[in-house]
């Protein structure tokens, strides 16, 4: 039992350098977001063979008006670090569907600093993942409590009837909704 405890310990200590001397990179395909960690010699590989659809669910704003909201950054990252595993770029369909409290984050920059105080931090992300061919879809039931007009967002986002509908209608169209 000894024994097996220390061969753990040593393999993981073997690890560690690998692993602590990763560091994030930005890209290949979005530069504003989305940073992920090279994994070296993964047990669990990605098939680049494969053309993946997957839509992502973001409700809830950042914390702070200034700050970007994270929960995009989700998308950006599987977008960069599927290229990055040699996923093309062309097998990859995203969908990021947008409400509650992260309507908001689909404003023009003027709207945001009327309602928030400050510029909209999201829409850089939003550009190069729009310009990357990632779908931005926004809860029509959102917009309608929050009294967002659609030429107060920006003009790639998509208006849905409701996020339940996005999804019912991505999930019939083979999406697999992200869990994070």
């Amino acid at each position: 039992m000894k024994i097996r405890a220390l061969a753990v310990l040593l393999s993981a200590v073997a690890l560690a350098p690998a692993m602590i001397t990763a560091q994030a990179r930005t890209g290949p395909v979005l530069l504003s977001g989305g940073e992920w960690y090279p994994v070296p010699d993964p047990s669990f590989t990605v098939p680049t063979d494969l053309s993946y659809r997957v839509a992502f669910d973001v409700r809830t704003g950042a914390p702070k008006a200034e700050e970007p909201n994270a929960g995009y950054g989700v998308a950006a990252r599987l977008l960069n670090q599927s290229v990055g595993l040699g996923v093309k770029q062309e097998q990859m369909e995203l969908v990021v569907v947008s409400h509650g409290s992260a309507a908001e984050d689909v404003l023009t920059d003027a709207e945001y600093r009327v309602r928030k105080g400050t510029g909209n931090p999201n829409i850089k992300l939003f550009e190069e993942m729009s310009k990357a061919g990632v779908r931005i879809v926004l809860c029509g039931q959102s917009a309608g409590a929050r009294k967002i007009a659609r030429n107060q967002m920006l003009p790639f986002v998509q208006v849905a009837p409701s996020a339940t509908w996005a999804h019912a209608v991505l999930q019939r169209q083979g999406f697999t909704l992200n869990p994070f």
